[in-house]
């Protein structure tokens, strides 16, 4: 799977550079609230976007603007970002010591490869558009509870480094290093540089690799940067 992340990179710089002279750049950063969401066979599940399990945190983008036909274009982001969640705990079963995951935190090296619309106003540009992702899961980590009748007696932290020799965010569950889906995203060039913009993301692929689970994620984040330039100076 890290050679076809490597390919998928290599053919992506493959059709950008050739085209260097109309691409501008740029680099904006910005708030993340992100939710893994996890369903098992035995009815648990974790909440989601909108509610208290949300992990919040940063994340910083390479912004690629590639000219397509008059107000469309092609914009491929290279993101760094931490997505994850406070889970809620594991069903308790009276006078057993169990372990349930507390926090989960995720880094990525994320791909969006989305199609937007720039409609020119007095200001700069208002920005939409839609595309699908890939993600490669770089390192992560979690904490893991180990509670008696409901209480917390002790937390210990982990590292989730997506191999066969890792334990998991869970008794059985295991997970895959990629991820994929979809995200809308919005916002506004100045003509001063500047951007802000906005961005949901839903991802698609089941991160665990045991069957055991349904496990996916999905963040909503703020930026804010500049552009180093313009495509249309």
């Amino acid at each position: 799977m890290s050679k076809t992340f490597t390919l998928i990179f290599l053919v992506f710089l493959a059709f950008v550079f050739p085209v260097h002279a109309q691409v501008s750049l740029g680099l904006r950063g910005g708030y993340t609230l992100s939710a893994t969401q996890i369903k098992n066979a035995q009815g648990y599940k974790s909440n989601s976007i909108g509610t208290n399990s949300q992990l919040k945190n940063l994340h910083a983008d390479l912004i690629i603007n590639v000219p397509v036909y008059k107000n469309l274009y092609f914009q491929p982001l290279v993101r760094y970002i931490t997505k994850g969640a406070y889970l809620r705990p594991l069903p308790s079963k009276s006078g057993l010591l169990e372990e349930s995951a507390n926090q989960l935190k995720l880094h990525y090296l994320e791909v969006p490869l989305n199609v937007m619309v720039k409609i020119p106003v007095s200001v700069g540009k208002i920005v939409f558009g839609a595309g699908p992702y890939v993600a490669y899961g770089l390192n992560g980590s979690y904490d893991l509870d180990l509670m008696y009748n409901g209480t917390v007696l002790s937390t210990e932290s982990h590292d989730v480094q997506f191999n066969y020799k890792d334990r998991g965010i869970a008794p059985g569950v295991r997970l895959n290093r990629f991820d994929a889906g979809a995200n809308i995203a919005v916002g506004f060039e100045f003509n001063n540089l500047m951007v802000v913009g906005a961005n949901l993301s839903r991802g698609y692929a089941n991160l665990d690799r045991t069957s055991s689970a349904k496990i996916t994620n999905s963040y909503f984040s703020v930026s804010l940067g500049f552009l180093l330039d313009r495509e249309d100076y």
